[in-house]
């Protein structure tokens, strides 16, 4: 589930925690963590460790798998909790120029494709926000968000 807009976690706080146990991974941006953190009285509206940490130790319906929360914060580092882990991870995001940045609509779709793509395709945490990264990296980098094909030499189309 993506937060969306930070009036969705501010103004359909109920919606969301009705659903949010049957949700395995969860992605939002820094002022949707905010958002939610504020909308459920959390006491520090800006420790985005400690609210991803609290979202993913929520009850889950299904706790055969662990719940992953992302947040990420622009050029700023990506925050994550999963609920099965003792501890919250950040992993840095290589900066761009200001001048390699042409439009930054759709980076968090560009982010979360990535990220979803390498998890079911079987990568391992880090490699999925890695792979999360790469595609919001070059989807800032394009008007419109209209991504060009990205390929690693890992794929391949024929298989």
């Amino acid at each position: 589930m993506n937060f969306s807009a930070p009036f969705i976690p501010q103004f359909f706080t109920k919606q969301l925690q009705d659903i949010l146990p049957y949700t395995d991974v969860i992605i939002g941006n820094e002022s949707e963590a905010e958002a939610w953190a504020s909308a459920t009285g959390l006491s520090d509206v800006k420790d985005l460790l400690s609210i991803a940490r609290s979202i993913a130790l929520l009850p889950k319906s299904n706790a055969s798998r662990p719940r992953i929360v992302i947040f990420t914060q622009g050029a700023h580092q990506t925050v994550v909790a999963v609920s099965d882990k003792p501890y919250t991870k950040s992993f840095p995001v290589d900066p761009l120029a200001d001048a390699q940045i042409v439009d930054t609509n759709g980076a968090g779709d560009a982010f979360a494709g990535g990220f979803l793509g390498a998890l079911v395709a079987g990568k391992d945490l880090d490699d999925c926000i890695l792979v999360g990264h790469a595609l919001a990296r070059a989807c800032v980098q394009q008007v419109r968000s209209r991504m060009v094909v990205y390929a690693n030499q890992d794929y391949n189309h024929d298989q």
